[in-house]
């Protein structure tokens, strides 16, 4: 006959101890079902929600990124662009200047060459034709001279000769007729006797000298002038043309060769540059082949209310079939002109549904439908913003003729497909940095600007909703983790108790033949039973109840498209095996190490590792003082794991607190945190007809302003660099026009983000260009919240190379009306700088408020169960302060006053804390986001946190007394050994 098995009496003492201390069993229950179910929620519907988005990848057409360009593309770009092959752009750059140097360089040599040949041959010419003119001159002169003076001298020395021979004759005593009948005879006779020649040659030496002397004084200098005139101009002319052809053919080519030098270096340099930053050379470098489609939108200003005031930013898409396609949430697509199809949590946030009429700049559209675009699931206007708007931001569709019809400027935005899809994010970004390479040699090569490049993976507004999803799964199951951790602490504190109470029977059961495993698996079947039960209704919750309320949430903050329930093992495994096997094995541990202990140790109730000698000395204050301090070393254990609890429960408050706190804080102090209402910043600072943009507006003021990155390894963040106008109206540095070289004022939250002092060092690149600036900190200005560094105008345009006369905008405290839209390329307004506040406050503000509560519920389960082990374990000692005559109230005074002023101590500790972990956590968490906005609590804020937590033990502290109310006084007389 088989003999029948005896069952194992120890199971049946389960169910009388689950029903014997019910309360405490579903006190934890709840807050274990509660936990599980929220979090298997969130672990619900964040996968369902990412196997959607997944599959919007092929469904919607999704992007693998977009760039956008200065002006529109040609079809040849487009084409080159899309091969993934690298533009030659040395050559380019070769050839560009090589025609620009064709096309100014004779008119600038020449230019400088006749200047110099000028100087250098009107100094030489001149010396050589001085000295050669002023010799063959004198001997033109003279010869002259004396050829017209023995013509002129010759006849009037005869007269004056026969006149003189005459007179010898007359004075011979000739008459007159006689005298001249002989006049002849004796003039030929004297000039035959050599008299006429001797008084010709006296006379004509001396009257040649003196009348040669006059004419060379009165006529030589008139003649020389007038003669050097003619001949120095012939001449000049002559020998310059022949000099100036001659220098000229023989310096061109040396010049030419030495200016294309120059220029080759300086472009061999840039190219070097380039080639270093960009890895233009890159050996390992791979073609990659992609789809170029146009994506154009508009920036218009949204009147959704029909105000007459824009209420914010609307981004107009076109509608198309070939890529980033909206998935349809509610009504129908526009097919007219005047049809509009709007965000659909944006919608949601300003109240506004299908049907009901907007103004686009203007221009009246009727909402025909609800939608979310696949490349917007969260509304970022720009990549670098801490933080997406859902309130006045927004993006549609328009049919193309909606499109045509508004008139803000286009935007010249491109979509990339890759032909050979990547498998995961490491290959998207090495086909990323393949194709950028390619695509800033085409761009360059085509002489155009890259204006903006954004891959998938980098893409906020595709990325930040999934990542974020997938922070808050990870995020629950740490919380889940600690929060199991805690608990089976709390369970292992009571059992232990529960063991030292019910050490003579563990130790009549032990010498009764139980093995230890067996009393093992006994008292740790309870706290297991409790976590799987827990687990397994929180599961069902949490795929019914609470994924609801996590997709709400979720649709609440983002713009995801529709989805289906699918079943997760992930949270099946991460929110019942892990919870259960985390309170197996910290229980496990603990009963282990009691259990260790032989029959005649429990028997004898002596189960502590180390005997005191003697008691510990107390300070000699009065008896209940005594007492409470003793109640307090009792139990150490048990408060210490209440400060744990109560310091996790602080991180979570400061949270809830100081995030409100913080929001408030900068909403209300915008306008400190501003220096001025508007930056209008502009194309160019002149119009189409070279003409400089001029506004009437008396507020308005100058400026310059460009945008710059700060490296490291979270995060390339813009940065804005400013030049300010000495002596500003807005920006009040008294001594910026001080500044000289690279010294620079940075905002104090770039000083705050990046732990940055004065006479430190900042380094900042360009984003698109091989360049890298340098500034030495010179001081920190206190009123911008904005991320920037701040110049003098004169340093800005020295340092970036601009004329001195150019600027980039407008600051003004009131609106400029005067400047044509088309001339204005963005206006930055305090929304800009309050939005991520304004958006945070309405995604999560009101959820701060329920998580306030449940901080308050956590603290008073936590106390609930710790106190509860405190009276249970001293409730021989209450009973016999009964007997002796005390009162509740007295007793109570004992036993709660301790906790209470232990508590008191916690709670003041782990607020501090908690504020300072958070602060930690708070830091680490924005510096992987642009901008900065510091966490901040005030002292109401430390004042309600610490309250929160009184208030849960208050709430405790009533159960408390009513347990010690129900202690009966026989109860130390039954347990007395």
């Amino acid at each position: 006959m088989k003999k029948k098995k005896i069952k194992n009496p120890l199971i049946r003492r389960i169910p009388r101890e689950l029903l014997g201390d019910w309360k405490k069993y579903l006190v934890v229950a709840l807050f274990l079902i509660l936990t599980i179910g929220f979090v298997s929620g969130m672990y619900v519907a964040n996968e369902s929600m990412l196997v959607a988005a997944n599959e919007g990848v092929t469904k919607y057409k999704l992007e693998d990124g977009h760039f956008e360009l200065d002006k529109k593309a040609d079809e040849t770009l487009l084409s080159a662009i899309e091969t993934g092959t690298k533009a030659d752009v040395k050559k380019y750059y070769l050839d560009k200047a090589k025609k620009e140097l064709d096309e100014k360089f004779d008119d600038e040599f020449e230019t400088e060459f006749t200047d110099k040949f000028n100087t250098e041959f009107e100094e030489k010419f001149k010396e050589e034709f001085d000295s050669e003119f002023q010799s063959k001159f004198d001997e033109q002169f003279e010869s002259m001279f004396k050829q017209q003076f023995d013509a002129n001298f010759g006849a009037q020395f005869d007269m004056q000769f026969g006149a003189q021979v005459k007179q010898t004759l007359l004075a011979q005593g000739l008459d007159e007729s006689s005298a001249d009948a002989m006049l002849a005879g004796a003039i030929a006779q004297a000039k035959q006797n050599g008299t006429y020649q001797s008084a010709y040659d006296t006379a004509y030496k001396e009257a040649y000298q003196s009348a040669y002397d006059t004419a060379k004084k009165e006529n030589y200098q008139s003649a020389y002038d007038t003669a050097y005139k003619e001949a120095y101009q012939s001449a000049h002319d002559e020998a310059y043309d022949t000099a100036y052809k001659e220098a000229y053919d023989e310096a061109y080519p040396e010049a030419y060769d030495k200016a294309w030098d120059k220029i080759v270096k300086e472009i061999d340099d840039k190219y070097a540059d380039a080639e270093e930053k960009y890895e233009l050379n890159d050996p390992d470098f791979t073609e990659v082949p992609v789809k170029v489609y146009e994506n154009f939108f508009r920036n218009e200003e949204e009147d959704y209310n029909n105000d007459g005031e824009a209420e914010g930013n609307i981004r107009v898409y076109a509608k198309n079939d070939n890529v980033d396609l909206a998935c349809l949430l509610d009504g129908a697509f526009p097919e007219k002109a005047d049809e509009i199809a709007i965000d659909r949590m944006h919608a949601d946030n300003v109240g506004i549904k299908v049907g009901d009429e907007i103004s686009v700049s203007g221009q009246k559209f009727k909402i025909v439908g609800l939608i979310a675009y696949v490349n917007y699931a969260t509304l970022h206007e720009k990549s670098t913003d801490m933080m997406f708007d859902a309130i006045k931001f927004d993006v549609a569709m328009v049919t193309q003729e909606g499109f045509d019809s508004l008139h803000k400027t286009v935007h010249y935005a491109y979509t990339w497909n890759y032909v050979d899809t990547p498998a995961d994010e490491v290959e998207q970004k090495a086909k990323s940095d393949d194709f950028m390479k390619a695509l800033l040699t085409q761009v360059v090569c085509a002489d155009k600007e890259l204006e903006d490049y954004m891959p998938r993976y980098a893409n906020p507004a595709i990325n930040f909703a999934t990542d974020d999803m997938g922070s808050d799964k990870a995020m629950g199951g740490v919380l889940l983790d600690i929060l199991i951790v805690i608990i089976a602490f709390i369970f292992a504190v009571t059992i232990s108790n529960t063991i030292v109470k019910e050490a003579s029977t563990i130790g009549t059961l032990r010498a009764s033949g139980y093995t230890r495993g067996e009393l093992v698996r006994h008292y740790i079947s309870m706290p297991v039973i409790v976590t799987l039960l827990a687990a397994c209704i929180g599961n069902i919750l949490g795929y019914t109840v609470f994924k609801n309320v996590v997709v709400g949430m979720y649709y609440n903050s983002y713009s995801l498209p529709t989805y289906q329930t699918v079943w997760n093992p992930d949270a099946f495994f991460k929110t019942t095996i892990i919870p259960v096997v985390l309170m197996l094995v910290v229980n496990l541990i603990v009963i282990i190490k009691m259990m260790r202990h032989t029959p005649l140790q429990f028997l004898r109730h002596d189960l502590k590792k180390t005997k005191r000698k003697k008691a510990m000395r107390l300070p000699k204050w009065s008896f209940l003082s005594r007492f409470r301090l003793r109640i307090m070393f009792q139990n150490v254990t048990n408060y210490l794991i209440l400060f744990v609890g109560i310091w996790f429960i602080s991180i979570m408050l400061a949270m809830a607190v100081g995030m409100p706190e913080t929001l408030d804080y900068y909403k209300s102090n915008v306008s400190d945190m501003m220096f001025t209402n508007y930056q209008y910043v502009l194309k160019s600072y002149e119009n189409e007809d070279g003409d400089i943009i001029t506004t009437g507006n008396k507020d308005a003021e100058k400026f310059n302003m460009t945008s710059l990155q700060h490296k490291s390894d979270t995060l390339d963040e813009e940065i804005s660099v400013y030049g300010i106008e000495d002596d500003s109206r807005y920006v009040k540095i008294s001594d910026l026009s001080a500044l000289k070289g690279n010294e620079a004022y940075i905002s104090a939250s770039y000083a705050d983000k990046y732990s940055l002092n004065v006479d430190d060092t900042v380094v900042l690149d360009e984003k698109y260009e091989n360049k890298q600036y340098e500034f030495e900190v010179a001081g920190i200005y206190d009123h911008s919240q904005a991320l920037a560094v701040f110049l003098s105008n004169e340093q800005y345009c020295e340092i970036f190379d601009m004329d001195s006369d150019a600027f980039t905008g407008y600051l003004s405290d009131s609106e400029i009306t005067d400047i044509d839209e088309d001339e204005i390329a963005t206006v930055i307004t305090e929304h800009d700088i309050t939005k991520m506040c304004d958006q945070l406050d309405h995604s999560m503000g009101s959820y701060m408020t329920y998580f306030q509560y449940l901080c308050i519920l956590l603290s008073a389960v936590l106390i609930y169960l710790l106190t509860k082990l405190i009276i249970e374990k001293n409730e021989n000692a209450i009973s016999m302060t009964k007997i002796l005559g005390y009162e509740n109230r007295e007793i109570a005074s004992l036993y709660l006053l301790s906790t209470t002023i232990v508590l008191v101590v916690i709670d003041v500790v782990s607020v501090i804390l908690g504020v300072v972990i958070m602060k930690v956590v708070w830091r680490i968490m924005l510096f992987s986001y642009s901008g900065w906005y510091a966490f901040r609590i005030s002292t109401m804020g430390y004042v309600k946190m610490f309250l929160f937590i009184l208030i849960g033990y208050l709430l405790v502290m009533v159960l408390d007394f009513r347990r010690i109310k129900r202690i009966p006084m026989d109860q130390a007389l039954k347990n007395v050994e």
